[in-house]
């Protein structure tokens, strides 16, 4: 009986000390990520809420994914088409950004939500007359975005990608492949796909999205760079 309660008792202890040391984990991360390295920054005391939910808004409803070159051929007797995403206009801000200091720049982190809206897109066409369009999109996705907010003087407040701008990936939730035109058949198979090789999709979901995000947001920061 003592053993069996020294054996409890170790392996109570034993949980707690990993329990403690997954907490001082998480407070030295946390506080490396928020702390106030190379000095202070002051942050302008203005609404970051809403002035980052200003810029999701210049966000495009669709957008090139590339330069357009038209249908081109990838194998004999099929052509595809240009990519173009859609939705990025609907990526919305999920609780209150987080300003930090960071080798005395001031940031913002955002906390940033794509609600099922963002879609790739891409027609293609065979030399036999079948055509459609494959369809690659995510029930949710959730990223962090960390931006550079700058206070000028003489040319006003600004906020900006910076020069190590890269955006988070925190959770991708069921990632979709349709391919349209090849009616039934081609549903369930395209169905199949992305049930068989979720990590292939998964990877493609990534770097197109975030490849297209830094493009939609360079153009949004451009438009009208003084958002405050």
């Amino acid at each position: 009986m003592y053993i069996r309660r020294k054996n409890r008792s170790q392996s109570n202890m034993a949980f707690v000390k990993l329990l403690a040391a997954a907490v001082l984990m998480a407070l030295a991360v946390a506080a490396g990520a928020f702390s106030t390295r190379g000095g202070k920054c002051d942050t302008p005391d203005i609404d970051l809420d809403g002035e980052v939910d200003k810029l999701l808004e210049k966000l495009p409803k669709a957008h090139p994914l590339g330069i357009r070159q038209g249908f081109s051929s990838v194998f004999a007797g099929l052509e595809i088409g240009d990519v173009t995403v859609t939705g990025m206009n609907k990526i919305e801000r999920s609780g209150p950004v987080v300003p930090y200091c960071k080798n005395g720049s001031s940031i913002v982190q955002a906390d940033l939500i794509n609600p099922a809206a963002v879609q790739f897109t891409m027609p293609w066409k065979t030399c036999g007359g079948q055509k459609g369009n494959i369809h690659l999109s995510a029930d949710l996705s959730r990223f962090t975005l960390d931006l550079s907010v700058a206070n000028e003087e003489s040319s006003g407040k600004y906020l900006s990608m910076g020069d190590d701008f890269s955006p988070v990936p925190v959770m991708t939730y069921n990632v979709n492949f349709v391919v349209e035109g090849l009616g039934r058949p081609g549903n369930i198979a395209s169905g199949v796909l992305s049930k068989l090789f979720p990590s292939v999709f998964l990877e493609v979901w990534m770097q197109a999205f975030f490849w297209s995000l830094r493009g939609v947001l360079d153009s949004a920061l451009q438009q009208n760079n003084e958002v405050f």
